[in-house]
């Protein structure tokens, strides 16, 4: 992510919208750290505003002031990121039904299209993650159900590092391969099949556990070795 030139309306706005975004987009890491300064320089603006923005995405718990100037992204825990995937599995999944019922051939070529971006983009984290969410929101925004499409932006933007980090540790040919449930969904799709885009849509969602998983016997290890220290 790169700083936007900005208006002098609305500043505040602005930032919190263009940081939202990259959230989404993976552009940070769970548990990096951030400083109100560093922002203001990159978008060529004072502290204010930066602060502003940062003090509305940490009421979303989109970002953790830990200090007047230091600022962390989240690291969710496992018990966070199964509540969030629960409700990605319900709400997409109903998007993703939607979809199959009213998908025109233009609008399957651009799925296509949009999946061999995220194919593409599998060797780089970043735009993996990028890639990945424009497939899922083009998905939300074709459904027509704006409610539904607003709430899985609030999850997306919470749970965008953690995509990030997903990228990085799932290996690319699992990434590009045929398995892959965007895969599914396109085949589903053409079909005009809503139940198993719904299916496909939902295991695609589901695939994170892999990881949420192992953080999960991370942390438990961790919490043992802490003990056994005391």
């Amino acid at each position: 992510m790169h700083g936007k030139p900005l208006s002098r309306a609305n500043l505040s706005t602005q930032l919190y919208e263009d940081l939202r975004q990259g959230l989404m987009d993976g552009h940070f890491k769970p548990g990096q750290r951030l400083t109100i300064a560093a922002f203001a320089e990159q978008y060529g603006t004072s502290i204010t505003p930066v602060r502003e923005a940062i003090s509305r995405l940490a009421s979303e718990r989109a970002l953790e002031v830990r200090a007047a100037t230091s600022i962390v992204v989240p690291k969710l825990t496992p018990r966070d990121l199964r509540e969030i995937v629960a409700i990605r599995v319900e709400l997409e999944g109903m998007a993703a039904y939607r979809v199959a019922e009213i998908v025109t051939q233009q609008q399957v070529e651009e799925f296509e299209a949009l999946n061999d971006t995220f194919t593409r983009a599998a060797h780089d984290p970043e735009l993996a993650s990028r890639a990945n969410r424009d497939f899922h929101f083009r998905i939300l925004r074709l459904a027509g159900m704006p409610y539904v499409e607003a709430i899985c932006e609030s999850m997306w933007t919470l749970m965008g590092p953690f995509l990030r980090t997903f990228h990085e540790e799932i290996p690319v040919r699992q990434l590009t391969g045929r398995n892959h449930k965007h895969f599914q969904f396109l085949d589903a799709i053409k079909a005009r099949d809503p139940a198993a885009a719904k299916h496909a849509m939902q295991e695609d969602i589901r695939w994170s556990d892999v990881l949420v998983t192992a953080q999960e016997k991370a942390d438990a290890e961790k919490g043992k070795g802490e003990q056994q220290a005391v």
